[in-house]
């Protein structure tokens, strides 16, 4: 089983695995992370990225930070049943339990954005990335 990486856009792990796993993928193909774009189709529109897709449906409404879990959680299941190979890579990682190894630290400086760092299952995106492989898997 693979090490845990940092999955956020800057993150250089697993040749661009960890960058490909995170929702602003525009950014980590920006920054050079990633060799391919990851538009999303959610709720019958595209997005370009997990994170348009998530801020579109989030914005301007007052969700709870559970909410905001469970949207993430079904963007992030859209992700990985319109690009199997990144199921199949998090398969050949180690599955949940690697995903548990993982972390998300971003670098954030609100706690709008700091809340959904952590490592393993003490990270909420961690948490729905998890929930949206067991889903998908």
């Amino acid at each position: 089983m693979g090490e845990g990486a940092n999955i956020y856009s800057g993150s250089k792990d697993l040749d661009g695995l960890a960058a490909a796993l995170t929702n602003p993928t525009e950014l980590s193909y920006k920054k050079n992370n990633i060799k391919k774009h990851y538009p999303v189709e959610f709720r019958g529109q595209e997005y370009r990225d997990a994170e348009a897709a998530f801020w579109k449906h989030a914005e301007d409404k007052e969700l709870s930070f559970e909410e905001q879990q469970e949207l993430c959680t079904e963007v992030v299941t859209a992700k990985l049943e319109q690009y199997p190979e990144l199921v199949e890579a998090i398969n050949q990682q180690g599955g949940v339990e690697w995903l548990e190894k993982c972390r998300h630290f971003t670098g954030a400086r609100t706690e709008k954005f700091k809340k959904w760092e952590g490592k393993g299952k003490d990270s909420a995106f961690i948490r729905c990335l998890i929930n949206a492989y067991k889903r998908v898997k």
